[in-house]
């Protein structure tokens, strides 16, 4: 076996990897060759020092890697201390010392660096056009999370998704609460986001923002929205606006064209959960990101 570096020849081959690997996971969808037409044009705006070695047996393209250096982090969800990069690890189920290979070989790039800590599979660093925005390594990967695990990895975050297709608008009593409905469209790259609030004089009560169209790059995107954001002040928790406010988006969203409803949350956020599955969503994926101290 042979460990080699990118080059636009191996497109075609390394996009098929790609492609086998999210076959099984929901609301993934095949790319054509030309997105991995260059490690420069699959660059996250997180990272540094990005490459992207690929598995070799007998000529074919077995397996691949991607890597880089995690930047400063910014945001609260950020891996902490620019820890070396997996962002993705591809190889077929059956071929363990493929993808044994390849985790070997990150792991030595990134003590080269030198890092001493690997993040893998973490959703701040995911490709564009893999899963909903925050989706980590999903659960239908069994065999790279297997190997992580086997590995020493450990469980630095989980994302739960769940989806609604064809939903019904859910009928919520407005709480007995004094607040002004707001609504606030604003047009995106791919698509548009709705902003619901709740306002009473110059205070938030809670804002549930919905995407429609840019937060999958699936064949029908636009038939679906996303809640990317669902935020209570503490003040006004426990007295049903979220799910208020939650279903006020969703009708929204069914008058704009919205067939499909999709929505995640932690993995460990069981009051989110409970609220979402009650409303009508059903879980369709569990995702989880990996840490690994070197």
């Amino acid at each position: 076996m042979e460990i080699a570096g990118f080059e636009p020849t191996m497109a075609e081959d390394v996009a098929r990897c790609y492609n086998d690997l999210i076959e099984p996971v929901p609301d993934c969808y095949p790319v054509a060759a030309d997105r991995f037409a260059s490690v420069a044009g699959l660059a996250s705006n997180r990272l540094r020092d990005e490459e992207l070695m690929a598995a070799r047996v007998g000529g074919d393209i077995v397996g691949f890697v991607h890597v880089g250096i995690a930047l400063p982090a910014e945001e609260e969800d950020e891996p902490k201390g620019e820890p070396a990069v997996i962002r993705v690890l591809a190889y077929r189920p059956g071929q363990r010392t493929v993808g044994q290979a390849l985790l070997a070989w990150a792991e030595q790039w990134a003590r080269q660096k030198p890092r001493g800590a690997l993040s893998a599979w973490n959703a701040v660093y995911r490709y564009r056009f893999y899963h909903f925005g925050f989706a980590h390594l999903s659960e239908r990967i069994g065999h790279v999370r297997a190997l992580f695990g086997m590995n020493g990895y450990e469980v630095a975050n989980s994302e739960i998704y769940l989806t609604w297709p064809d939903y019904a608008v859910p009928q919520v009593r407005r709480p007995e609460l004094d607040f002004e409905l707001a609504l606030t469209w604003k047009e995106g790259p791919i698509g548009r986001r709705l902003a619901v609030s709740a306002v009473s004089g110059q205070e938030r009560l809670g804002v549930c923002n919905v995407d429609r169209g840019q937060a999958s790059e699936g064949p029908n995107a636009s038939d679906w929205c996303y809640c990317e954001w669902l935020g209570i002040a503490e003040a006004s928790r426990g007295k049903r606006l979220g799910a208020f406010l939650l279903a006020a988006a969703l009708a929204e969203m069914r008058k704009a064209g919205c067939r499909h409803a999709a929505i995640s949350t932690n993995g460990k956020n069981y009051r989110a959960q409970l609220l979402y599955t009650n409303l009508g969503y059903r879980v369709t994926d569990y995702t989880v990101a990996f840490g690994k101290e070197l």
